[in-house]
């Protein structure tokens, strides 16, 4: 990537690494979503280290909380993501990453293309709006 910082748009300013908040263990959020729909594709955990993995190399790399060590994103499937563009929430304690899914285009390691795919809640057909239940 040609610009190894992350943008805010509300302040036309460039947000530098260091700025962003990471919790306790030294981690943020990462939701993952496609830059050619908007739609979201997964949800991942990035330390400082991954973070600057991702703005060098211009793919997507988390922190395994649980293995504990860095992953690439499509290193063994094939399914890399190429970053467009990163962004940071409000309060700079997460972040959006904007991509294009390489290989067979899925994100999820069932095959499917998002990770989100089982519903909790749903309401019933509704004409594309959601009705106010309260």
């Amino acid at each position: 990537m040609t610009n190894k910082n992350i943008f805010d748009e509300e302040t036309n300013a460039v947000l530098l690494p260091e700025q962003l908040k990471y919790d306790a263990a030294g981690l943020i959020p990462a939701v993952i979503q496609d830059n050619r729909n908007g739609a979201v594709l997964m949800v991942g955990y990035m330390n400082r280290e991954s973070l600057q993995r991702t703005l060098e190399s211009g793919r997507v790399w988390f922190w395994s909380r649980s293995r504990r060590q860095f992953w690439l994103k499509g290193e063994s499937s094939g399914n890399f993501f190429t970053v467009c563009s990163i962004y940071a929430d409000c309060d700079s304690d997460a972040l959006l990453v904007k991509v294009i899914p390489e290989g067979a285009g899925v994100a999820c390691h069932t095959g499917r293309y998002s990770c989100f795919f089982k519903p909790l809640f749903k309401q019933e057909n509704t004409g594309g709006e959601c009705r106010d239940r309260g």
